[in-house]
């Protein structure tokens, strides 16, 4: 029996491969494995609709993106932990998807499968070395087998990465590198499965240990993750299943940070020592259920997060701030599927609650503050109805409307506090953020080729921002629900076989925002939010030759985007703000036999050198090797 995923209802686990519909891009492991990523990150950019910019993705012009593991609630830190070897299937949302993952969907959501153990009743273990030009490198073993219903798979790596970011110029001191950034990561992941015809249970334990260098002698962190997770499924008959998980997952981070007024001694001396701990347990229980075309699917989870920081001197580690708070986060759902006439009609309903049990914020200096605050419960409705209708053989009609929203942190709802020249007041009546998603797709195939064209729009409502109360000294100012973004725009996609063992893939996307309402700072209104091109589009080319070699050229263009909501373009001071419009050319062949595989990859071809984040330069011309043994 296939283990069924708690995160994933019937409608999208009967989906076949290479789905695509207006709301939903499916990208499975044969995907993965022809375009050998450097990353799940870096293969996700080239997707319709999606940006990543210093760890937060967005889509289609709206911040707010989930990111599932399994099931579970994930982060882009664990989505960048996954090695492209270790996923089955990746389904990126576009839009308001919070009827099916709650808080943090305001925008989208990416829902990773990974593997489940097993597949085979001979044991099988692969190698891995990966080297590319900077000097990074990577060393992976992995092995699964199966013997009857009990299966295992493991993966160790040891992987160093050198000169992946660097900022040579900002008007921000704290941010110019003075070296090359670099970082090292060891991690463990294991599972052990059982896989009855009726009954399926899985334990998955991972362990990870961490470095990074962020370009300056005191910028640096290390960090530990441990994680351990459970899923169960019960086929009680041919119409009913039950399913459920349990998981756990703990960071603990320590580092320290320079004081940051400039590339001098001085600057770049030790200030802070800062410590962070956070604890997520989750669980999960829902009942399926499907009979012919209907299928249905209802439940609720229960999510604890558990967060401490503190931040002391460097040199005497006399504590300067503390933070602490724990929030429990509540949910039922309910989704189902149906014929509807000739096509097919989807629903679905969640209603999150975000308890804030505790928040607590102590400040030892100059002035001694604490502020402790609790009780206080944010609920949402998200619901989400899609109709897809065929138009003759070949074509189709999609439609989805559905609603989004992200929750205010506890700290703005407990915690005001007072420092020099102004006082920031606590708002425990600050409402979560929400978005309304709708967008209609014509999809087809035509003259041997697939694709489609996508028109959408999302209202952004109840944006938080901080708003000045008064202007006298001190200043004293809140964060509110202030403002209304408006985005829109259209995607589209094709795949054309060109002729004999060519295929040629492009995707364009055009995203128009624009804020319509801000409270605090009505001069913006009319500007375009930051981090949001207009323009991407992606063309790749590919080549698969029958005796094992493949070859992909990928050409990615982005358009100018502004970096703040002022929509500045320079400073006084001559630095450029709006970021220029760039190309970049990767290129990358493939081979593979029995018993073995290779890739040869060169990323920006041309080495051109763009902006990609808040004054971050992109990554230069990259040779990447990768060799796989397979026993």
């Amino acid at each position: 029996m296939v283990f069924l995923l708690a995160s994933l209802p019937a409608s999208v686990l009967a989906q076949g491969e290479n789905t695509a519909e207006t709301d939903v891009s499916v990208i499975t492991a044969a995907d993965i494995a022809r375009e050998k990523p450097a990353s799940l990150l870096e293969m996700l950019k080239r997707r319709v609709g999606l940006d990543e910019n210093n760890s937060v993705i967005s889509m289609r012009g709206v911040r707010g993106i989930a990111v599932v593991v399994d099931g579970f609630v994930s982060s882009v830190s664990e989505l960048s932990a996954l090695r492209p070897e270790q996923v089955e299937r990746i389904e990126v949302l576009r839009g308001a998807a919070s009827a099916r993952f709650g808080a943090e969907a305001m925008g989208g959501a990416i829902a990773v499968t990974t593997r489940r153990a097993g597949g085979r009743q001979n044991p099988a273990v692969n190698l891995t070395q990966g080297l590319d030009s900077r000097g990074g490198s990577y060393t992976r073993v992995g092995g699964s087998g199966e013997r009857a219903e009990l299966a295992w798979a493991l993966l160790a790596e040891s992987r160093e990465d050198k000169g992946f970011r660097t900022v040579p110029r900002s008007p921000f001191p704290y941010q110019i590198t003075v070296a090359d950034e670099h970082g090292r990561a060891t991690s463990v992941d294991g599972k052990l499965a059982w896989n009855g015809s009726d009954f399926a249970s899985s334990l998955n334990l991972k362990h990870s240990d961490n470095h990074s260098f962020f370009g300056r002698p005191n910028w640096a962190f290390d960090w530990q993750t441990d994680t351990v997770r459970s899923q169960f499924a019960w086929k009680m008959n041919e119409r009913w299943s039950l399913e459920a998980a349990l998981g756990e997952d703990r960071n603990a981070t320590a580092g320290v940070r320079d004081r940051g007024t400039g590339i001098d001694a001085a600057g770049l001396a030790a200030e802070q020592w800062l410590i962070q701990d956070t604890r997520q347990r989750e669980a999960s229980a829902a009942l399926a259920w499907q009979d012919g075309g209907w299928q249905g699917r209802l439940g609720g989870s229960l999510i604890e997060l558990s967060e401490q920081f503190s931040a002391s001197d460097y040199a005497s580690r006399a504590l300067r701030t503390q933070a602490e708070s724990l929030i429990r986060k509540q949910a039922l759902f309910a989704a189902g599927e149906m014929p509807l006439g000739a096509g097919r009609l989807e629903l679905g309903l969640r209603r999150d609650w975000q308890r804030y049990v505790s928040s607590r914020v102590l400040d030892a200096g100059p002035l001694w503050q604490e502020t402790r605050g609790g009780g206080v419960v944010k609920a949402a409705t998200s619901p989400k109805i899609a109709l897809s209708w065929p138009l003759g053989q070949t074509l189709r009609l999609r439609g989805s409307l559905g609603s989004g929203f992200s929750p205010p942190q506890a700290t703005q709802l407990y915690n005001g506090f007072v420092s020099a020249g102004s006082v920031t007041l606590a708002n425990p009546a600050l409402k979560p953020e929400r978005s309304t998603t709708a967008d209609l797709a014509l999809l087809g195939n035509v003259a041997g080729g697939n694709g489609g064209i996508t028109l959408f729009a999302t209202r952004w409502q109840d944006k938080i921002a901080v708003r000045i109360l008064d202007y006298g000294s001190p200043v004293v100012q809140q964060t509110q629900n202030v403002g209304e973004v408006l985005a829109h725009g259209l995607e589209t996609h094709w795949s054309q076989p060109l002729f004999e063992r060519w295929q040629l893939d492009a995707n364009y996307t055009y995203t128009r925002t624009r804020i319509v309402r801000d409270q605090s700072a009505p001069q913006l209104v009319g500007n375009a939010l930051p981090d949001m091109p207009r323009h991407k589009a992606n063309f790749v080319l590919n080549y698969a030759s029958t005796a094992g070699f493949s070859a992909r050229a990928k050409w990615r263009l982005v358009g100018s985007a502004y970096t703040d909501e002022a929509n500045t373009v320079a400073d006084s001071q001559g630095y450029r703000w709006k970021k220029a419009a760039y190309d970049v050319l990767d290129l990358a062949a493939s081979w593979r036999a029995k018993g073995w595989e290779a890739t040869l990859a060169l990323d920006n071809v041309f080495d051109r050198d763009y902006v990609s984040g808040f004054f971050w330069h992109g990554e230069p011309r990259t040779l990447r090797g990768e060799f796989i043994l397979h026993f």
